[in-house]
């Protein structure tokens, strides 16, 4: 007896195809930007790259500041699962005591950004010319960092820091890590060790300014 054959959904392979087409576009983006940093990153180059038409590119992300936003939200994106990660890492921790979550964080953050220059320098820098990162991406950033606040409202409430407003305290830590992280990646420091101590002393220096009291 013949077994009846499931019909083909003709829509659901189309888009299948059109999903795994994109997302090979994206690896190939993505090899080119962590190879050769963010001049290879060409509508051209990535065509090739997939052996596609820039045409087909196009129709898929808009031109270059489409692949480009894709690249920026992929690089929050890791950022963001590396501090989630970390997060575990501090729950699982028998020590809670102090500010030691708030160090994994930023020692996070400070890997994340030297294993990912490329990533780090378009997630935060001038890499791609002329790329600008719509709003809506941007308030996608900012979610990253949300990990870092919870991190921050937790040490308030369990008195390693006075009581203060988490979220401001995570912009400030982040501004003092990417200004130290900057300073290393354009190659400003020529010695390692130097852009570790410098990176260790500007969190040090925020989180002891938190540490003291406000005048309320």
């Amino acid at each position: 007896m013949k077994t009846k054959k499931s019909p083909i959904d003709f829509r659901q392979a189309q888009e299948d195809l059109r999903l795994t087409l994109r997302q090979g576009m994206l690896d190939a983006a993505t090899r080119l930007l962590t190879e050769e940093g963010p001049a290879a990153l060409t509508v051209r180059r990535v065509a090739e790259a997939v052996n596609c038409s820039t045409t087909l590119l196009y129709s898929f992300f808009g031109g270059k500041d489409g692949l480009s936003n894709e690249l920026y939200l992929e690089g929050f994106a890791r950022l963001k699962e590396e501090f989630r990660i970390a997060s575990e890492q501090a729950d699982n921790q028998e020590d809670r005591d102090g500010l030691a979550p708030l160090r994994l964080h930023a020692r996070v953050y400070h890997q994340y950004a030297k294993r990912n220059p490329s990533y780090y320098m378009v997630m935060f820098g001038d890499a791609i010319a002329g790329f600008v990162p719509p709003v809506e991406s941007r308030r996608k950033a900012w979610e990253s960092f949300e990990v870092l606040i919870d991190a921050f409202d937790a040490c308030m409430k369990s008195g390693a820091l006075p009581p203060s407003n988490p979220t401001a305290a995570a912009r400030l830590l982040w501004a003092a890590m990417h200004g130290a992280v900057s300073l290393e990646l354009k190659g400003y420091y020529l010695k390692t060790e130097r852009a570790d101590e410098l990176f260790d002393a500007a969190v040090d220096a925020v989180l002891r300014s938190l540490q003291m009291p406000r005048n309320q």
